[in-house]
């Protein structure tokens, strides 16, 4: 993986994430859900950045008791396959593992194919399926992982 920073994300950051959301998803989330979602009790996320560069990348999580769960997670086209998913995602992990959740959950688009390889590759594990949940037409595959070896 590059040499990246792992920033804790801010209110500050919403029209940013916006940005990047919506040049990665097709149903992106604006300015004032981002806004809103960070403002919500154990909101957490991460920007993955080289030194002096723009974000390439970043997660955004929630722990509510002992879960977590993936809000959204995302790494910009030309910077994919690089370990960035990775390292946000194990930052994400180890964030929610340290606000006491004993079990992280995320989503991921069944036609994501290199999502559900990382997810897998990763120790989650399929739990459930929400037909037509992206666009009314692709399933969202729920996905659990435990953070009992997470600290």
């Amino acid at each position: 993986m590059m040499s990246v920073d792992f920033l804790p994300i801010e209110a500050a950051h919403a029209a940013l994430l916006a940005g990047m959301h919506r040049i990665c998803f097709t149903e992106p989330w604006d300015e004032k859900a981002m806004r809103e979602l960070l403002a919500m009790p154990g909101t957490y996320g991460f920007l993955a950045a080289e030194a002096g560069k723009l974000p390439r990348g970043f997660i955004m999580c929630r722990t509510a008791g002992d879960e977590a769960e993936v809000l959204t997670l995302m790494v910009l086209p030309t910077h994919r396959r690089k370990g960035l998913a990775q390292g946000l995602l194990d930052h994400g992990m180890t964030e929610a593992a340290a606000g006491g959740a004993a079990v992280i959950f995320l989503e991921v688009a069944a036609d994501n194919e290199a999502g559900r390889a990382l997810y897998s590759a990763m120790g989650f594990e399929q739990v459930g399926c929400r037909p037509h949940y992206y666009g009314n037409v692709i399933d969202a595959l729920v996905m659990r992982r435990p953070l009992a070896t997470i600290a």
